[in-house]
């Protein structure tokens, strides 16, 4: 409940309550004084009686006089008797009935004639009494006018706390981290408390693009190497980590290039000759990874800087190699060095979940080898056996996967999850896989980025969905629901998605349910 409609409550609750008490008192108050006047009345028909009996007339018959004045006064019974002996009694009770739960018994005791008591019903006091509008007027106009007040009341209160309401929603979005909240209205209310949050959420906003600044620059000072600007070791560590162990990537090619009279250069010249030459070292580098997909290229010590180039086969590392080693000839070198024998690089080409010290490894060997050939040039370490029917060419790869869709020879391998509890299973989820030249089975990981490569993700993913509604149709309504894996190209293609809700629709709803369709 809001602040406002809380205060309101309360207001109206604690009115209410006022004017409920005030009537209930006065209530009681005019029940008090009505019963008070009804008893004086009462106690001047005995004071009445009394003051006859002093004048001696007894034997003047009360019922002359005193029957009209019991009328008057309300009395329904009277009885007065003196020594046992009946002076008067009221013979009203004869003509009209009158019950005892409706009268007031009444007895008294004369003071200055002991002998003689009286005993009087009187009427309830009330009984009378009615209630007329010109009565009730002037409680009622008073009633009017408290709820009238009221009703000002909750407005006026309304009205001037709307803008403790709006502080209130502000400082909760604050809360919720909600970008409205940098927005103050006007008519907040208490002033200085908008004024306070609007002086905090500056300072907060500030603090946030400072700390986003320093984390940047931490994290830029972290991965970049000083002087060329480039990746340092750390940075390549951690890209030689992910690129390993990405299960997307075929294989890649991993270059070290190693400067052997760096310096010399600075020893012969300054440290102003040195960085001049390690920025067109930078500027080639760049120039050169700038014609492959999401390369990496770093400066990891003082003479050496590494390349990491993604999705590289090793005829096309080789290839790479030596157009590397022609830019580098070209190096323009300070006077008295060559470029004869002025670098040595070291290549391998490695593959898909290879551990990193391994490739390390291997990357020292041939770079100690290339270094051994005294000449500028390249080694690349030779091709793991295993290796060897991966290692394919774009037109061996292009052969393969266009047989694989000539003969509808694509694999779905089944996976059930299974939920935790291991009493039962979710759904299966299939994946694709093909036959290789020499009968290995390749995962989808290693042909799908050579079929995208080649042009044909988009033929593997409308098999792999016609595979899939027959396999819906083969197994009947009480299948488990089927997870398949799409690229985001064919979600794009409008034809091909109308070719598959056109094809969808053909089926039961029961059948469309156990299917479920991701993008990857």
């Amino acid at each position: 409940m809001k602040f406002t409609d809380k205060f309101t409550f309360i207001t109206v609750t604690v009115a209410l309550s006022c004017i409920a008490l005030i009537l209930v008192g006065v209530f009681f108050s005019l029940r008090s004084l009505s019963h008070q006047l009804h008893q004086n009345r009462v106690d001047s028909i005995a004071q009445v009686i009394e003051a006859q009996l002093d004048k001696h007339v007894e034997d003047q018959p009360f019922d002359v006089w005193l029957p009209d004045l019991l009328d008057a006064a309300g009395i329904v019974r009277l009885q007065v008797t003196k020594d046992g002996k009946t002076l008067f009694k009221n013979f009203d009770e004869e003509r009209t009935f009158f019950p005892e739960n409706l009268l007031l018994r009444h007895e008294y005791s004369l003071v200055r004639h002991p002998d003689t008591a009286l005993v009087i019903f009187t009427k309830k006091h009330f009984e009378r009494l009615t209630f007329s509008f010109s009565a009730l007027i002037g409680v009622g106009v008073a009633i009017l006018f408290s709820l009238l007040l009221l009703m000002f009341s909750i407005y006026w209160i309304k009205k001037h706390f709307r803008g403790a309401e709006l502080l209130e929603k502000r400082a909760q979005y604050i809360l919720q981290n909600n970008p409205t909240a940098r927005f103050a209205r006007e008519d907040e209310w208490p002033k200085q408390a908008s004024k306070a949050l609007d002086m905090l959420n500056k300072k907060l906003d500030e603090c946030k693009k400072e700390r986003s600044f320093f984390d940047a620059h931490i994290r830029e000072q972290a991965f970049l190497d000083e002087t060329t600007g480039i990746g340092n070791r750390l940075a390549f560590e951690n890209q030689l980590n992910a690129t390993a162990l990405d299960s997307s990537l075929l294989s890649s090619s991993l270059l070290l290039i190693t400067f052997s009279d760096l310096e010399a250069i600075q020893e012969k010249y300054d440290e102003t000759k040195r960085h001049a030459l390690l920025l067109q070292i930078t500027e080639l580098l760049s120039k050169f990874v700038s014609r492959f997909d999401d390369p990496f290229y770093g400066r990891i010590a003082k003479s050496e800087f590494v390349l990491i180039l993604p999705q590289m086969s090793y005829e096309e590392t080789k290839v790479a190699s030596k157009l590397l080693t022609k830019l580098l000839l070209k190096l323009p070198l300070p006077e008295g060095f060559s470029t004869e024998d002025f670098f040595y690089i070291g290549v391998v080409n490695f593959y898909c979940g290879e551990k990193p010290l391994v490739i390390m490894d291997d990357l020292n060997r041939a770079a100690t080898v290339a270094k051994h050939q005294k000449i500028s040039g390249w080694f690349l370490a030779d091709q793991d056996s295993k290796h060897t029917s991966l290692s394919k060419g774009t037109v061996r790869w292009r052969s393969l996967l266009e047989g694989v869709l000539a003969e509808d020879s694509l694999l779905l391998y089944q996976q059930n999850l299974i939920h935790r509890d291991g009493n039962r299973e979710l759904y299966s989820e299939l994946w694709p896989r093909i036959i290789g030249y020499d009968g290995e089975v390749i995962s989808a990981g290693v042909f799908l980025p050579m079929a995208e490569k080649c042009g044909l993700q988009k033929r593997f993913d409308v098999l792999v969905l016609e595979k899939t509604l027959a396999l819906l149709v083969l197994r009947g309504e009480s299948c488990l629901p089927i997870a398949i894996n799409l690229s985001n190209g064919i979600l794009m293609d409008k034809p091909r998605m109308q070719w598959l809700v056109y094809e969808l629709m053909q089926l039961s709803r029961s059948l469309r349910q156990t299917s479920d369709y991701r993008s990857i």
